[in-house]
């Protein structure tokens, strides 16, 4: 499918200086909401460098990154952030508002009027127009989309160096497999949204009570239990509270993965003492059904006995 092609019909419609706004980073667990006001120069969708900008999501971080370049040799640009306090404070809507309206400031420059993606504008000092699917539409905000995007995985790229085990030099703080299992081991930090689920209840006392060990001896099943983490996805531990491994649904069809972890507490993928159930199909995401399933694997595997060499 043909990617959509912004143009600047809006900006010359709404006459002088105007910037187009967006945002990234509103669905992440951790990290700020990110936002960028652009002000292109009019010959801005006959540059040749611009050919092919569009909404961030559609674009390769390799094609974020050039544009970005282009946008910012050519360009005004306002950067700005609301961080997790903030969001947690007076929610994710009016932190990306209170983002936009920084951005804004950020330009140090007058405009006549301003374009932003969505149905809510921040309050600002100029007429403003709000174009849902903005960034596929007009070439400002398309741009202000790509700056935004770039900006906030660079930041995320680098707490995820002063915060390990979470995955944020991929994930952007998104809420995938990693993510949430870092948090369930290393806890939360200054810049997770207390606010989001699952951290709004997963860490309200008394806590998972769950921990990251090495199990010695054999398997135990009977006293298994979920915890959830996603509707897709839900750790399980052991009677002692044990992580063993996690139930995760995938079109439709649960599994169990196994996870063990080394004498230094890291997670070691298809290991532990539920190494041989690895990969199991579950049909629900109950302990009963699990414990069946598990128990028959467990049986299954005991009974397949290695042919030694005569």
């Amino acid at each position: 499918m043909a990617r959509p092609v912004p143009d600047m019909r809006l900006e010359q419609a709404m006459g002088g200086i105007v910037a187009g706004i967006d945002e990234a980073g509103r669905a992440p667990l951790a990290g700020p909401v990110v936002a960028a006001a652009v002000v292109l120069p009019g010959w801005a969708a006959a540059d040749p460098a611009l050919a092919g900008l569009t909404d961030s999501k559609l674009l390769s971080a390799a094609e974020r990154e050039r544009f970005d370049a282009r946008i910012r040799a050519v360009a005004r640009i306002g950067v700005a952030a609301a961080g997790a306090a903030a969001i947690d404070r007076i929610n994710i809507l009016n932190a990306t508002l209170l983002a936009m309206s920084r951005a804004v400031a950020a330009l140090r420059l007058a405009v006549d009027a301003a374009l932003i993606d969505g149905n809510r504008a921040p309050p600002l000092p100029c007429p403003t127009r709000t174009v849902v699917g903005g960034d596929r539409k007009c070439l400002s905000i398309a741009a202000g989309s790509v700056v935004a995007k770039v900006a906030r995985d660079r930041l995320m790229r680098r707490l995820a160096r002063r915060y390990p085990g979470y995955g944020w030099e991929s994930n952007m703080g998104y809420g995938t497999d990693e993510h949430y299992l870092g948090l369930l081991r290393l806890g939360a930090t200054p810049h997770h949204r207390r606010s989001f689920a699952p951290l709004s209840t997963l860490f309200a006392p008394p806590g998972p009570g769950l921990r990251f060990v090495a199990v010695a001896g054999p398997p135990e099943t009977t006293r298994l239990r979920l915890v959830p983490l996603r509707a897709d996805l839900c750790a399980v531990c052991d009677g002692d509270g044990r992580h063993v491994g996690v139930l995760k649904a995938t079109r439709g069809q649960w599994r169990f993965n196994a996870i063990g972890y080394d004498d230094a507490g890291l997670p070691v993928p298809g290991g532990g003492p539920l190494a041989a159930c690895h990969g199991a199909a579950v049909p629900a995401a109950r302990e009963a059904p699990l414990r069946r399933c598990l128990d028959r694997c467990l049986s299954d595997a005991a009974a397949v006995t290695p042919v030694s060499a005569a």
